[in-house]
């Protein structure tokens, strides 16, 4: 299963993997990994935003790091598509653009919509999500929209989140790291989310884009780890 997964070449600062973050909302995630490019040497580089939504402070946080934002909506309905292909020619654009970039890795950064198999099919590890959830043997613990109001209502100790390989599956794909935290008795499901967010998500992000595009990455068992730079 793994052989289907073809990561993006090692990279370096000189010739730096390029990517293209799709969002659908605020863009703290994407905030943080802008942040991060601009304050360390990376072997990769944001080159196009894209946003699902119309209006969206993510589409702002880019364009104040120079980096160019598109908002490329989903068809409205009408009586020529169906749902199907709605999604179709969304994924379509979405695919037109991120070509038009040169874009080597997909980062799914809050982005809302679960991608198909048209969209996956030639992009099995080069497509990357962080989910807010700890990990299992086969994937998110806890996958959908509300992981966090999910794990409180299973009374669950541990929180926190991963970054994995996208799949054809929702929240399953091959993990790559993973952290977890205490639950604190009593917190909401916005400080949680919240925590885990600027505690977690946006250090491990960043931090496994790096292994990626650095080549750090490796097939592990039944998955992938990331390696110390000293050991390659």
């Amino acid at each position: 299963m793994l052989g289907c997964y073809v990561l993006p070449r090692k990279s370096t600062p000189e010739k730096p993997l390029r990517l293209g973050v799709l969002i659908s909302g605020s863009g703290t995630g994407l905030e943080a990994l802008l942040k991060h490019q601009n304050e360390h040497v990376c072997s990769h580089e944001t080159v196009i935003v894209i946003s699902d939504k119309l209006g969206v402070k993510g589409l702002d946080k880019a364009a104040s790091y120079g980096v160019m934002g598109v908002c490329l909506p989903l068809p409205s309905k009408d009586k020529v598509l169906n749902s199907k292909e709605r999604r179709r020619v969304h994924e379509e654009s979405i695919s037109n653009l991120l070509d038009q970039y040169d874009v080597e890795l997909v980062v799914c950064s809050g982005y809302m919509r679960i991608l198909t198999d048209y969209f996956l099919s030639n992009r099995l590890g080069r497509v990357i999500n962080i989910h807010p959830s700890p990990w299992g043997d086969n994937g998110a613990l806890f996958p959908g929209a509300h992981a966090n109001r999910d794990l409180l209502n299973s009374c669950s100790k541990i929180a926190g989140a991963s970054v994995h390989f996208v799949s054809f599956g929702v929240d399953d794909g091959p993990l790559i790291i993973t952290e977890t935290t205490d639950v604190i008795s009593g917190e909401s499901e916005d400080d949680l989310s919240a925590r885990v967010r600027i505690n977690i998500e946006h250090k491990i992000y960043p931090k496994a884009i790096d292994a990626i595009s650095e080549g750090r990455v490796i097939s592990h068992n039944d998955g992938f780890k990331i390696i110390d730079k000293s050991h390659m």
